[in-house]
């Protein structure tokens, strides 16, 4: 199917794409990696290190590239029973924080089985790499935040949330452990002469180097990162039409804008209009408003 297009493609796979980025850092035949990445970020107590980790999830060969059916997140837990979930995002939807504390909900509810009290929780930290400007105005690229009180005096280790903005780091955002300046820097342009030279000198970066080298992937993996590569272009372009055509419509009016898609009042337009309006997830008494038509006629629509 991806063929002449792979051809074409030779070289290395963009880390940013949530199926490489699991491929160098949810790999259970490289912990390595997955260690360097994690010690570069979480700050332990008294000098402690996470020196050993498990890859709990190893679902990477699911073939649903639609982010619906398919779980790209990586989930690790430390030799120092630390639950991670670590995700990659290039997409801005508007709603990264508060997915991010529904998905450390999900994982602090999942530890307390039957018989089990709330003494018993294990320190949880979500970290996300996001490829968009998150906090506006922060010069911090690595934020880490935690609860604590108006004073900053910490109220509990048991949750962690971290945020590494991509495009904030390109551009001088501070990242204040080094390592994590040398991953950030692989992540954003794993071919630059830089990251070259400093990947023989870290042999946990050499080894992503080799893993993101398309000629060492079977076929297998090599379409199944297309496809992912293919769905994430797709989505993205749609989210920014959806985002431009809700901006355009605040901007200019609902009435100029659907007097250029409804050409002259013609009905059959209309339900064209109402189609595509349907499908972009608008309700059907907006629709309504504005193409009048019918709640009948929307509803029969497909």
């Amino acid at each position: 199917m991806h063929k002449n297009k792979n051809n074409a493609r030779l070289g290395e796979m963009n880390p940013k794409v949530d199926y490489a980025f699991k491929l160098i850092f949810g790999n259970k035949e490289y912990p390595e990696i997955t260690k360097s990445l994690l010690n570069s970020i979480i700050s332990l107590p008294d000098g402690q290190k996470i020196v050993d980790v498990t890859i709990a999830n190893p679902n990477i060969d699911r073939r649903y590239k639609d982010d619906k059916y398919s779980i790209m997140d990586i989930f690790a837990v430390t030799n120092n029973n630390i639950l991670i979930n670590i995700e990659m995002q290039m997409i801005n939807r508007d709603d990264m924080i508060p997915r991010t504390l529904h998905y450390m909900s999900r994982i602090i509810a999942g530890q307390l089985k039957s018989g089990k009290n709330y003494g018993s929780l294990k320190q949880t930290i979500c970290i996300n790499f996001v490829d968009f400007d998150l906090f506006n105005g922060n010069k911090y690229a690595h934020n880490e935040f935690s609860y604590r009180t108006a004073r900053g005096d910490l109220l509990t280790n048991l949750s962690q949330i971290h945020f590494i903005e991509l495009p904030k780091a390109e551009k001088g955002g501070i990242i204040e452990n080094e390592m994590l300046q040398k991953w950030v820097k692989f992540i954003n342009n794993p071919s630059s002469e830089e990251v070259k030279m400093f990947s023989s000198e870290y042999l946990e970066i050499g080894e992503a180097k080799k893993i993101l080298s398309i000629s060492n992937l079977t076929s297998k993996i090599r379409d199944m990162y297309y496809a992912r590569e293919d769905a994430r272009r797709e989505k993205a372009s749609w989210e920014e039409h959806k985002k431009n055509f809700v901006k355009n419509l605040l901007e200019k009016g609902k009435k100029e804008i659907f007097e250029e898609g409804i050409a002259e009042g013609s009905h059959a337009a209309k339900l064209e209009t109402a189609a595509n309006l349907k499908k972009m997830g608008m309700p059907h008494n907006k629709i309504s408003e504005a193409t009048g038509l019918s709640l009948s006629e929307i509803q029969e629509l497909e």
